[in-house]
């Protein structure tokens, strides 16, 4: 019997051919963000659109820098009566996530161009409160020193004369409005013996979320110490080395620029979450500009809109805010209410979605968010209510649906990036090599080519096997045999991205 054109499963046999490993993507790719809702942004849009014109950086963030900048300048002076909530503060908590090369300094330098400028005059002016503080000092010290002398012996009339000198003078407050590297212990420290309201702000995000406020020893504190200044609660705190602090009506808002990596960290961090941190931040990773950015001049409106602006806002850091009478390091901001339209406005957005954080609805997967929604939608109109007015003490319908566009927006982001905070930082490594290596003309790489030349990120050999093997498991790349000839040398460790 002939079998020789019977196909091999005729015959009893089975092919052992491999079948090719199958491509798993690192993880799922975000999908892309919605528009920034410019004109959600009432009498600032203007301004971050001059912003976005001038640098060219992603709009969101650009609106997201001006934003935090309008509270910063807003918190001291207002807070806001919610319907049923109660009186809360006008911080805010921002967060903006780019790479580098978005441009993240410049459009914080614009920003925060009129905070700079009030800085320095309070700068020059503390040359001289300095002297008058010391000349002071000296007389207190001295008037006291007078007192026990001239009633030497006799208790009672010492402390009446030492009661008659008065309290030890106060040094003058500092001239810093934005601290960018605190520990929760000396942002205390800074609102307790600097000035009651301050912003920590930076374009490097980085350097804050690496430096001493996250550790691992100290994520919880500064976590919770941000819980506590968005919630507008007194700051209770005793410590061995810097005493016990109780500080009531203080304020304090921030915008953490930081690129990806340093995101993960922080948004995937399950104790901030857990206690919850990013429940009341607004976050927004807009799509890159890079590659769509060609030159182009200034135009001189631009100018106008960024003098108007900066000297509308350097007026409002420069007044002098609200404080308790018997104690002037004790904010005591008025409130500001809702008419009776922009209450019924409220109350339904607070219903709806209310009723959107039930399992299986939309807001359910960050129902920590979603419960504070409404109160986000509140804080953000009476911020933009304040800057359009600062006499104002009311916000209209207007402005409580601009506040609901823009905390629907928030809601948004905060869905796309929920699944993204999971992803380790060497899968983002791996995707970085990937992406470098499918730019390259030859699709085979060895060893010491990825560590020596490849991405920021994997300088070495431990790193970068580790990497590799990560792009193998996923199917990615394959393992050439040993010794294929690369570059005209043998190479032992060499692979070649799969088709």
């Amino acid at each position: 019997m002939n079998h020789m054109n019977k196909p091999p499963e005729t015959l009893g046999f089975k092919d052992h051919t491999p079948a090719p490993k199958q491509k798993l993507p690192l993880f799922r790719e975000l999908p892309p963000a919605a528009p920034f809702p410019f004109d959600a942004l009432a009498e600032a849009r203007e301004v971050a659109e001059a912003v976005t014109l001038r640098t060219q950086a992603p709009s969101a963030m650009c609106a997201q820098s001006i934003l935090a900048a309008i509270t910063l300048g807003v918190q001291a002076h207002r807070d806001v009566e919610l319907p049923g909530g109660g009186k809360k503060p006008l911080t805010g908590l921002f967060a903006s996530i780019a790479e580098s090369g978005e441009r993240k300094t410049s459009v914080d330098r614009l920003a925060l161009a009129p905070v700079y400028a009030v800085e320095a005059e309070l700068r020059r002016n503390r040359e001289a409160e300095m002297t008058a503080y010391h000349n002071d000092l000296d007389a207190w010290k001295a008037a006291r020193e007078a007192a026990k002398k001239a009633h030497k012996g006799d208790r009672a009339a010492i402390r009446t004369a030492l009661d008659a000198v008065g309290a030890e003078p106060r040094p003058p407050r500092s001239e810093m409005l934005l601290v960018d590297d605190p520990s929760p212990e000396a942002l205390v420290l800074h609102l307790r013996d600097g000035r009651s309201w301050c912003g920590v702000f930076t374009s490097e995000g980085g350097i804050l979320v690496g430096g001493h406020a996250f550790t691992e020893e100290k994520a919880m504190q500064t976590g919770a110490l941000f819980n506590t200044l968005w919630d507008g609660a007194p700051i209770r705190r005793t410590r061995v080395l810097t005493g016990t602090a109780y500080l009531p009506g203080r304020r304090c808002s921030t915008h953490i620029m930081m690129q990806r990596v340093v995101a993960d960290r922080l948004l995937g961090d399950s104790m901030l979450d857990g206690i919850g941190m990013m429940a009341r931040m607004l976050i927004v990773a807009p799509e890159s500009t890079i590659g769509y950015r060609p030159f182009r001049e200034s135009t001189p409106l631009e100018g106008v809109v960024l003098a108007t602006y900066h000297d509308r806002l350097k007026d409002m850091l420069l007044r002098e805010p609200q404080t308790a009478p018997d104690a002037p390091d004790v904010l005591t901001p008025e409130a500001m209410t809702f008419t009776d339209d922009a209450k019924s406005v409220w109350v339904a957005f607070y219903n709806a979605v209310e009723k959107d954080l039930a399992p299986g609805q939309p807001l359910h997967s960050i129902k920590g968010f979603g419960a504070k929604l409404a109160e986000h939608a509140g804080r953000l109109a009476a911020v933009l209510a304040a800057f359009a007015n600062p006499e104002s003490r009311v916000v209209d319908r207007h402005q409580v649906a601009s506040g609901i566009v823009l905390a629907q927006h928030y809601a948004g982001e905060m869905l796309r990036m929920a699944g993204a905070a999971s992803v380790s930082p060497e899968l983002r490594l791996a995707h970085k090599l990937l992406t470098w290596w499918q730019a390259r003309p030859a699709p085979e790489v060895h060893l010491a080519t990825i560590y020596q030349r490849g991405p920021h990120g994997i300088e070495d050999g431990a790193t970068a096997r580790r990497v590799v093997g990560v792009l193998e498991q996923h199917g990615l790349i394959e393992r050439l045999p040993p010794d294929t000839e690369i570059d005209g040398v043998k190479r032992r460790d060499a692979w070649v991205l799969v088709p």
